[in-house]
C-alpha cells in the first residue's frame, strides 16, 4: 500500500504548498493597526536585551516575535510578556517587534561591555477604533501569534476564544482545533481523536505533567472529566520534539493552566449561568471563580486561585441491538435494549498556583489541579432477546419465534477525578540554563454504587420486528396463530416475575511520579546560532483495576412487579415506544433488607477476571539543538526511551471456579529522532516541515496475564489471554505545512501528513496450538504487522475589519480535516481502518463583534468512523455514523467590566447512530435534545 499510495502523496504535498503560495497574494499582507510603541529603558548588569511587551490595556502580550535585525537571533515573548537576548557582543542593535493584529515595529538598543538594556515596551493608543479592532478580538490574536512564532507545528487556542463556544469540558473544547474530533458520551465530548487516529495515540498534559487515565481499560484519558474553564492556553502539538514524552504518535494535547505573573495587577473574574436540557426539562448550571494577586517589591512573586462547579440534569432516549449471522448468511437481531436515562453530571474543578521570580534569572513555582466529574443515572430498560428465528428471516424483517422480555432498573454513580500536583524552577547562568521539574498525578475512577433490580416477563411470546425504519423500528406480539396481540411493551404487572437483585462496586486508579532535569546552552554553529539541549526524564507509572459483584438469585419474600412500580412511563423517543411503568428509585434502601442476606452471593468469575495491578517504569534521555539563521530555523535531535512493564492477574477457570494468581514483566528501549524545519519566505508564508517519530504502548489491561478458562470439560473451550509479549505500535510521521497569517487577525493553512505505523494493536481470535489447551479458542491482544494514517489539513480564519461600517465586525471560522487510515489484522486474517478514522472533519463558524455586542454560530461535523472490530466476522464492526452539531453564543457587554451571554447547544437536534457492518442494522440510537443557558460574567 505504501508504494502505491507515494505518488499521491507527493501530488498532496505540491498541492497544499502551491495552494499556500497562491493564497498569499501582496493584496493580504496588511500591516496590521499602525499604533504607536512606547518604550522605557533601563540599564541592566551584562551583555544582553531583555523585555517585557504590553498593550493600551496592560495586558501582557504572549506569542510576540522579536527578532534582532540583521542577525541569527530571534525569540518570542512568553506567557509573562518577556523576552531576553543574553551574551551579546557590544554594539548598537535594532530589534523588530512583531504581534499580529499590530504593524511591526523597531528599537534602537545600545550594548556596551559593561551594560545592557531591560526594555519595557507598551503598544498605546487612546483611539476607540484601535480598541475595538483589536481588542475584541485578542483572544484569537493571543493564540495565532503563540502558533506563528513556534518552531514545531502546533494548533493553539487561547481561553478568552473558547469562550465564544459553549463548551463544558476540554473534550468539547479540542473539537474547535483543526485536525481534532471527538467521541461522545450521551451527547457529551469524552475522548478526542487527533488526526483520525486511535484514543491512545495521543498523550494528554497539564502543564506539561502527563495526565493518567481514570479508566482502567484505556490510556485514553477522559477529557470530560475536565472543565473547560481550566484552560489558558490549549496547545495541540502534532509534530513533537526530542525533549517532549514520545508516547504521542497522533500529538499531545497540553492544557496549559494561568499563572499569577501572567498578567499586571489583580486578577479577579467570574461567571455564572442557568438553564435547561430540552429533554425531561432538566436543570443546568455553571459558576466560576478566579482570583489571583501579586505581591513583593517588585510584584516578584504571586498566587492565582480558580474554582469551577457545574451541573446539568438530562433525559437521554437510547436503543441499542446486537446483531448476528445465521447459517444461511443472513442477519438477524439477537437482542435490543431499550434505556431510558435519567442523568445528573456534575464537574468540579480547583487549580491553584504559587509563582515566585527572585529575579531575571531565577524562577520556581508549584501548580496542583484537580478536576472531578460525577455521572449519576437512572436507566430503565427493556431488554428483549431475540431467539428460534424463522428461516426467512432477515436484518430487515422477520419472526422471532421466542422473545424474552426483561424490566431492568440501574442505578449508576460513577466518580473520576484526576489531580496533578507540579513543583518547577528555571535558573538562568552566564553559559548555560537549567530547569527542572518534579510532578505527581492520579487518576481514579470509581463505582460507589451501580445497583440492578430485574424482573422477567413469563409467556416469551413470538414476535415480528420490522427494521423497515432501521432507527425506530417496529414490533409487534403474535399469538400462537400469529395473530397480533399488542404493538407495544406495556405488559400486565401480573406477568412480570422477580428475577434477580444486583450490586457492583470497584474502580480504577492510576498514578505517576515524573522527575525531569534539562540544561541549555546557547551558542554559535557557524553562521548559525545554536541553542543545544538535552536533559532526562524518570517516569513511574501504577495501575490497577478492581471489581466486586453480588446477586441474589433466590429472591425469598422478593416485591412482586405491582408493588416497585412507579406512576411514571418510560415512553422514550417522544412515545414512539411505549415500555411500561418505570421502576422504584429508591430500591436499595428500601428492600436492602430482603436480598442482602444468605442468598447475596459473590459472582466469582466477574469479581476476579477484571482485578489487576501493573507497573510501567520509563527512563529517558534526549539531546537537540535549534538552529538559526534569518528566516530559518533547524531543530534536530532524538530521544531514548526504556521501559519496563511489569503487571499480576489472575489465572481463573470457569469450570473449576478456581483463581490463581499469576505475574509477568518485560523491558523495551525505543530511538525517536526527528528533525523540525521552519522557514519564513519573502511573501510572508511560513512553511513549517517535520520528520518524527513515536509509539503507543499497549493498554495495561492487554498487558497484564489474566488467564480465563471456560468450557474445558468440552474439549473445544475458550482462554482469554493478556499478552504481555505485545509490541509498542511505533511510528514514523512527515508533516509539510504552510501557514499564512493575515493582518490584523486571521489565518490561512494547509498541511499534509503521514504515518507509517508498525505493530499495530488489535483484540484477535485464533486458535490454540498445542499443549493442554490445543484446539481451543484463544482470545488475545495481538499486534498486526504494520499499517498508515494520512491526511490533508485547511485552516482559514479571519476577521473582515476591511468591510464598510458595521460590517467590519463579521469574522469566519472554516477548517477541514481529511484522513484516512490501513492497518494489517492480525494472523494475516485481513486489513481494516483504524479505529476513530473519519474521512471528514469540518468546522465552520460565523461571527460578528462590534461595539458591545457579541455572536457567533458554530457548526461541527465527524464523518463515520469504525468502534470496535470483530475480528472473526468484520460484518459485525461497529461504526459511528456521521454527525453534525450546531450551536449558538451571544453575549453584550452591560458595562466596562459586566456582560451577559447566551449559550444553546445542538440546535438541529441531532441524534448519535452506530451500526454494525451497515447502515441499516443500527447498533445504537440515541438522542439527547436540545440545550441552553443565559448567564453573566465579569472582569474586575
Amino acid at each position: 500500500m505504501t508504494a502505491l499510495y507515494r505518488p499521491t502523496f507527493t501530488k498532496s504535498v505540491l498541492a497544499a504548498a502551491i495552494a499556500i503560495a497562491c493564497l498569499a497574494p501582496a493584496t493580504l499582507m496588511a500591516q496590521g493597526v499602525d499604533v504607536p510603541l512606547n518604550v522605557a529603558v533601563t540599564a541592566i548588569d551584562g551583555q544582553g536585551i531583555r523585555g517585557q511587551l504590553s498593550d493600551d490595556r496592560n495586558v501582557l502580550l504572549q506569542g510576540a516575535q522579536v527578532r534582532i535585525i540583521g542577525g541569527n537571533r530571534e525569540t518570542s515573548t512568553d506567557g509573562q510578556g518577556r523576552f531576553r537576548f543574553d551574551n551579546l557582543v557590544p554594539g548598537s542593535y535594532q530589534l523588530e517587534i512583531r504581534y499580529l493584529g499590530y504593524a511591526p515595529k523597531s528599537v534602537d538598543v545600545v550594548v556596551t561591555a559593561e551594560r545592557g538594556a531591560e526594555l519595557t515596551l507598551r503598544f498605546a493608543s487612546n483611539e476607540v477604533e484601535v480598541m475595538h479592532i483589536v481588542g475584541s478580538r485578542d483572544a484569537q490574536s493571543r493564540a495565532l501569534n503563540i502558533q506563528r512564532a513556534s518552531d514545531n507545528l502546533k494548533s493553539v487556542v487561547s481561553s478568552d476564544y473558547l469562550g465564544r463556544f459553549p463548551d463544558d469540558n476540554v473534550a468539547e473544547a479540542m473539537q474547535r482545533l483543526v485536525g481534532a474530533s471527538i467521541q461522545r458520551d450521551q451527547g457529551e465530548g469524552k475522548y478526542v481523536n487527533v488526526r483520525g487516529a486511535p484514543l491512545e495515540f495521543t498523550n494528554v498534559t497539564i502543564d506539561g505533567v502527563n495526565v493518567p487515565s481514570p479508566d482502567g481499560g484505556t490510556r485514553a484519558v477522559d477529557l470530560d472529566t475536565i472543565p473547560s474553564d481550566i484552560i489558558s492556553i490549549l496547545e495541540l502539538t502534532k509534530a513533537i520534539t526530542p525533549e517532549m514524552d514520545a508516547d504521542a504518535i497522533a500529538g499531545n494535547i497540553n492544557i496549559i493552566t494561568q499563572g499569577a505573573l501572567d498578567a499586571k495587577g489583580r486578577i479577579l473574574r467570574g461567571k455564572i449561568s442557568g438553564g435547561k436540557n430540552e429533554k425531561g426539562s432538566g436543570d443546568a448550571y455553571k459558576a466560576s471563580l478566579t482570583f489571583g494577586n501579586k505581591f513583593g517589591e517588585n510584584e516578584n512573586a504571586g498566587f492565582i486561585f480558580s474554582a469551577k462547579h457545574s451541573e446539568t440534569n438530562r433525559v437521554t432516549d437510547n436503543v441499542e441491538h446486537g446483531w448476528m449471522e445465521l447459517d444461511n448468511g443472513n442477519f438477524v437481531p439477537e437482542f435490543t435494549e431499550f434505556k431510558d436515562y435519567e442523568t445528573k453530571r456534575i464537574r468540579t474543578g480547583l487549580s491553584g498556583r504559587f509563582d515566585f521570580r527572585i529575579d531575571d534569572n531565577k524562577h520556581f513555582f508549584f501548580s496542583h489541579n484537580y478536576s472531578r466529574f460525577e455521572d449519576n443515572e437512572f436507566r430503565d430498560t427493556l431488554v428483549v432477546e431475540w431467539e428460534r428465528h424463522t428461516e426467512q428471516s432477515n436484518q430487515t424483517s422477520g419472526v422471532a419465534g421466542r422473545a424474552t422480555f426483561e424490566k431492568e432498573l440501574r442505578h449508576r454513580t460513577f466518580i473520576n477525578t484526576i489531580n496533578t500536583t507540579v513543583l518547577g524552577g528555571r535558573i538562568i547562568m552566564d553559559t548555560y540554563t537549567a530547569d527542572f521539574q518534579a510532578s505527581y498525578a492520579s487518576a481514579e475512577q470509581a463505582y460507589p454504587n451501580r445497583d440492578y433490580l430485574l424482573y422477567r416477563e413469563a409467556t416469551r411470546p413470538r414476535v415480528a420486528y420490522d427494521f423497515s425504519n432501521p432507527d425506530l423500528p417496529s414490533y409487534q406480539i403474535l399469538n400462537s396463530a400469529g395473530e397480533v396481540v399488542r404493538t407495544d411493551f406495556n405488559f400486565a404487572p401480573s406477568a412480570m416475575n422477580w428475577r434477580r437483585y444486583e450490586r457492583r462496586t470497584g474502580g480504577a486508579e492510576e498514578t505517576e511520579q515524573a522527575y525531569s532535569f534539562n540544561i541549555t546552552r546557547p551558542g554559535q554553529w557557524g553562521e548559525a546560532y545554536s541553542e543545544l539541549k538535552f536533559g532526562a526524564k524518570a517516569r513511574l507509572k501504577d495501575k490497577s483495576n478492581d471489581e466486586n459483584r453480588f446477586r441474589n438469585s433466590v429472591g425469598a419474600n422478593a416485591p412482586s412487579y405491582a408493588d416497585v412500580i412507579i406512576d411514571k412511563q418510560s415512553l422514550p423517543f417522544d412515545g414512539y415506544y411505549n415500555n411500561g411503568p418505570k421502576l422504584q428509585r429508591d430500591f436499595v434502601s428500601a428492600y436492602r433488607n430482603i436480598f442482602e442476606n444468605a442468598d447475596f452471593l459473590d459472582r466469582g468469575a466477574p469479581s476476579i477476571t477484571g482485578d489487576y495491578k501493573a507497573g510501567e517504569d520509563i527512563l529517558a534521555a534526549y539531546v537537540q539543538n535549534k538552529l538559526e539563521w534569518e528566516n530559518t530555523t533547524v531543530l534536530f535531535g532524538a530521544r531514548v526511551e526504556q521501559t519496563k512493564n511489569s503487571g499480576e492477574a489472575f489465572e481463573y477457570d470457569l469450570d473449576t471456579d478456581t483463581a490463581t494468581l499469576v505475574d509477568a514483566s518485560k523491558s523495551y528501549t525505543n530511538f525517536f529522532p526527528s528533525v523540525h524545519l521552519r522557514q519564513e519566505l519573502d511573501n510572508g508564508v511560513i512553511v513549517k516541515a517535520a520528520y518524527s517519530t513515536g509509539l503507543r504502548r499497549p493498554n495495561f489491561a492487554d498487558l497484564v496475564p489474566y488467564f480465563i478458562i471456560e468450557d474445558r470439560e468440552s474439549g473445544r473451550g475458550t482462554v482469554d489471554i493478556g499478552n504481555i509479549d505485545l509490541k509498542p505500535t511505533y511510528s514514523h510521521n512527515l508533516d509539510l505545512t504552510g501557514e499564512f497569517y493575515i493582518a490584523p487577525v486571521g489565518l490561512i493553512s494547509a498541511g499534509v501528513f503521514y504515518k507509517k505505523l508498525s505493530d499495530p494493536i488489535f483484540k484477535a481470535r485464533s486458535e490454540f496450538v498445542g499443549g493442554e489447551f490445543d484446539g481451543f479458542r484463544m482470545v488475545r491482544p495481538e499486534n498486526g504487522n504494520s499499517g498508515y494514517l494520512y491526511g490533508l489539513e485547511l485552516n482559514w480564519q479571519q476577521s473582515l475589519n476591511f468591510l464598510p461600517g458595521a460590517l467590519s465586525g463579521l469574522g469566519f471560522i472554516a477548517n477541514y480535516t481529511h484522513t484516512k487510515s490501513e492497518a494489517d489484522l492480525p494472523f494475516g486474517i485481513g486489513k481494516t481502518e483504524l479505529n476513530g478514522t473519519s474521512r471528514h472533519t469540518l468546522n465552520l463558524a460565523l461571527q460578528y463583534d462590534i461595539a458591545k455586542f457579541s455572536t457567533q454560530l458554530a457548526y461541527n461535523y465527524r464523518s463515520e468512523y469504525i468502534d470496535a472490530f470483530d475480528t472473526a466476522n468484520p460484518g459485525l464492526n461497529v461504526y459511528w455514523d456521521g454527525r453534525g452539531t450546531l450551536d449558538y453564543t451571544a453575549s453584550y457587554k452591560l458595562t466596562k467590566d459586566l456582560s451577559v451571554f447566551l449559550e444553546a447547544t445542538n440546535l438541529t437536534d441531532s441524534k448519535a447512530i452506530r451500526y454494525q457492518g451497515e447502515r441499516n442494522r443500527v447498533y445504537e440510537h440515541e438522542q439527547f435534545g436540545r440545550a441552553w443557558q443565559v448567564g453573566v460574567s465579569g472582569k474586575f
